[in-house]
């Protein structure tokens, strides 16, 4: 005859190894899911990082952030008389968020910083100082205490501080990017810039 608690501790140490043999390929499983992940992250990040390279390197780029120097150059000086609901008013706040978009994705960590700096280094932050003056007066116009471009600001303010702690702007070279002013008055900002 068989004896039961024999076959009962067989069935009892086979559904231990079992359990273990379960967990180990659970933990072998969540690993391979994670590396899956993982490089699936980075490659959603690497295709969005070419996309916004694709875009601020179209020949419409260089135009449009011309149009926009140009209409808050001209607008300011005339205390932005004629220029609400014109086109250059919605072509120039169209291409601030442009950059909005990319403060957003570096925030959110879908485009790393680090890539974002090296790709429009200095433009960012000069395009920031430019567009400064129409942001206080969307601001004023509009009655609104917060920034509508803050993620532009959070990026031209990181920008700065990486390329001035990376030795990338040398203030004792007169045509360097650091030779021009580049603080930003916190009035109307709304944001603290970090």
């Amino acid at each position: 005859m068989v004896d039961f608690s024999t076959v009962i501790s067989y069935l009892s140490a086979l559904s231990s190894v079992a359990v273990v043999l379960g967990a180990i390929f659970i933990v072998f499983q969540l690993r391979q899911n994670a590396r899956l992940i993982k490089t699936a992250n980075f490659d959603t990040k690497a295709e969005m990082s070419f996309s916004v390279l694709e875009k601020i390197t179209e020949e419409s780029f260089a135009r449009r952030r011309k149009n926009m120097h140009d209409a808050i150059k001209k607008y300011s000086q005339i205390n932005w008389d004629g220029f609400d609901d014109s086109l250059e008013d919605f072509e120039a706040r169209n291409f601030g968020y442009i950059y909005e978009l990319i403060g957003e994705l570096v925030k959110e960590g879908i485009i790393d910083l680090t890539i974002a700096v090296h790709s429009l280094r200095y433009l960012i932050v000069f395009d920031w100082d430019r567009f400064q003056p129409l942001v206080k007066h969307i601001m004023d116009r509009f009655k609104v205490p917060i920034n509508p471009y803050e993620n532009f600001e959070w990026l031209a303010n990181q920008t700065r501080k990486f390329l001035q702690e990376s030795g990338k702007l040398h203030a004792d070279n007169p045509n360097s990017a650091a030779s021009v002013s580049l603080n930003i008055p916190r009035e109307h900002s709304g944001t603290s810039g970090d």
